[in-house]
């Protein structure tokens, strides 16, 4: 079925739908089966064909639109922005159009993008405390990144998709709590973040029935989360996690998630699509590589003011973050009732329901960006979408170090390292999972 008939068809259903929702109940046992139906059906096109799916919406219902489980997508970069800057924002147990069905995937502890109140509020002082600034610890984030490349030159290439997220894993856990993985350790966790998508499924399938797939990432996550408490930063944490009511297994789980599903997943894709941006333009990486020599300077070392000076890599970062977003959708709940008008349809809405911002959409408005689809490192990035935005409770607490993690890769990569040739560079943008050219590898890769 051509994917114009696909959408078409799943708008329909969900017109008709929101009407049956306004006679049952939004949340009623059979409202909650219905939305369930339309989910899945229109999750199954979305995992596969995700930006023909936005695009065909947008192209022929407009810029705002029903899909998988009753919510309203926008897809304009004014209607993203100003749903991300909603204050205070409401929002559930969700990663975009990810709906995290499976509790038990993650003890029984909610993500801390669907906490609110008191419980969000204490996750981003326990985060803020865990992150450090880059500028000020530059030395020993440049320590961490570069034991982590010297392990790839030892065995002579760079492979985006398998190497920068366990490089990730390893950096991040010295980070935050001071303490080193195993390599099962980390293989563990790289399989507990590939398997997340079997939390969208219900909670007795995913415990239960795929058990052989799910139960070792779990008996992980139980023990590594154990394990944060022998650090010697996890005093601090409680306390500071106390003053918010936070307990300990709230704490550890919630820093978990920022590590593994933010920090890896997000900042190890950005990572990669940056790589392959610097691959794929010479003139580019020819100015990247000067800037870089002339930061480094002949020094063993970098100083404080060396993210400051990397002007053309804070764009290149920047412009890759814009046209390849890590995370696809920013996601909240409406706080009344209403009605959304599609053409000359107009369908009521139930309190409750998720608005779904699609960041990749809004990154490529021609109302907002000249020429979106082009790589441009010129462009205004004042309201750059990509981590939730600037400037409000729901901004990404994370967005500084992860620029800084990335820029210290690249000083290290152009400076200490070389490699002969690369493999094919490639962006799936189709799939929800496929952020990043997971395929590339940087071949005869080796310390100079």
């Amino acid at each position: 079925m051509a994917i114009k008939e696909q959408v078409i068809n799943a708008y329909k259903r969900q017109v008709k739908l929101s009407s049956t929702l306004a006679k049952v109940g939004y949340d009623s046992a059979i409202g909650k089966l219905l939305r369930l139906r339309v989910y899945y059906l229109d999750a199954f096109v979305m995992l596969q064909k995700l930006k023909s799916f936005l695009d065909t919406a947008k192209a022929n219902i407009g810029d705002k639109f029903f899909a998988v489980d009753q919510a309203i997508i926008h897809t304009s970069h004014a209607e993203v922005k100003q749903l991300m800057e909603v204050e205070p924002q409401l929002r559930g147990n969700d990663l975009g159009i990810i709906r995290i069905l499976a509790p038990s995937y993650l003890l029984d502890n909610p993500l801390s993008l669907g906490m609110n109140g008191m419980e969000h509020t204490g996750a981003r002082a326990v985060f803020l405390q865990a992150l450090p600034k880059p500028s000020e610890n530059i030395e020993y984030l440049g320590n961490l990144v570069d034991e982590c490349l010297t392990e790839a030159a030892n065995k002579g290439e760079l492979h985006i998709g398998k190497d920068l997220p366990r490089m990730m894993l390893k950096i991040l856990h010295q980070i935050v709590f001071q303490i080193s993985l195993s390599e099962p350790e980390i293989t563990a966790s790289n399989n507990f973040i590939q398997r997340l998508p079997l939390a969208t499924l219900p909670n007795f399938v995913t415990k239960y029935l795929l058990r052989i797939l799910t139960g070792s990432v779990i008996k992980h996550r139980r023990n590594l989360t154990e394990r944060y408490k022998t650090s010697p930063k996890w005093s601090s944490y409680l306390e500071t996690g106390a003053k918010y009511q936070l307990n300990e297994h709230q704490i550890s789980n919630t820093l978990f998630d920022m590590i593994h599903i933010a920090g890896t997943a997000g900042t190890s894709a950005l990572l990669g699509s940056v790589i392959g941006v610097l691959c794929l333009d010479e003139e580019l990486r020819n100015k990247v590589i000067s800037e870089v020599n002339g930061i480094w300077n002949g020094q063993e070392t970098l100083n404080e003011n060396a993210l400051e000076n990397s002007i053309i890599i804070n764009k290149t970062i920047l412009e890759t973050a814009r046209l390849y977003p890590a995370v696809r959708f920013v996601s909240q709940l409406s706080q009344e009732e209403g009605e959304i008008d599609f053409g000359e349809v107009k369908c009521p809405f139930q309190k409750g329901t998720r608005l779904l911002g699609s960041i990749l959409s809004a990154n490529r408005d021609p109302n907002r960006y000249e020429n979106p689809d082009s790589f441009d490192i010129e462009r205004d990035f004042s309201d750059i979408l990509s981590w939730n935005g600037y400037g409000h409770e729901r901004a990404c607490p994370g967005r500084s170090l992860a620029i800084g993690l990335i820029n210290i890769f690249c000083l290290y990569l152009f400076n200490k390292y070389k490699w002969d040739s690369f493999t094919e560079v490639r962006w799936e943008l189709e799939r929800v999972t496929a952020v990043t050219p997971n395929d590339l590898v940087l071949q005869g890769f080796a310390r100079k």
